[in-house]
């Protein structure tokens, strides 16, 4: 039990992260994120060690969100600000940007757009397809770890994968011109 506690504090910005980007509403986000460090507590015991903990943990959050969409829909509008929830994304996009000069103002609303507009458009996926783009473009799970959260085989993630790229090219086109 002891154990467990710096494990919640190791992994629940990255479990809180993936589960607000599938279901897209900060407070389901956080009740989902409760709910599977719960179950992962209360089921601690029949974790097999096959696969590493934050796997295990990731597969249980990813089952509950994917319940929760199907008993209630998936919201429209997804964002990945960190909202004070010390998310890392909003670090790394800012440790990107060059701290010798600000950008222009109008470039700024341009990538915020194009930022939006992905966001929305990974929103539009199939719950499948929308789920392995978060854990492997956002999250930066490899395909075995994305198998096992999933429990489906590699060649499926990576099909999945594909499809999901080419969903979101046709859907982002205008903006790869």
């Amino acid at each position: 039990m002891a154990a467990f506690g710096p494990l919640v504090t190791k992994y629940q910005d990255r479990v809180y992260n993936a589960i607000l980007r599938m279901c897209g509403n900060p407070d389901d986000a956080e009740e989902l994120c409760q709910e599977a460090f719960v179950k992962a507590l209360q089921n601690i015991g029949r974790f097999r060690q096959d696969s590493q903990l934050y796997t295990w943990l990731f597969r249980i959050a990813v089952n509950l969100t994917i319940s929760h969409r199907r008993r209630g829909g998936r919201a429209k509008v997804f964002s990945l600000d960190s909202g004070g929830n010390g998310g890392e994304q909003g670090q790394r996009a800012q440790d990107a940007l060059p701290d010798h000069r600000q950008p222009r103002p109008e470039a700024a609303v341009e990538a915020d757009d194009a930022h939006q507009r992905v966001l929305a458009a990974i929103g539009e996926l199939g719950g499948e397809f929308q789920t392995v783009v978060v854990l492997r473009d956002m999250e930066d799970m490899n395909y075995e770890q994305i198998s096992d959260v999933l429990a489906i085989p590699v060649g499926t993630v990576k099909s999945r994968l594909y499809r999901a790229r080419c969903m979101l090219q046709e859907k982002l086109q205008d903006l790869m011109a």
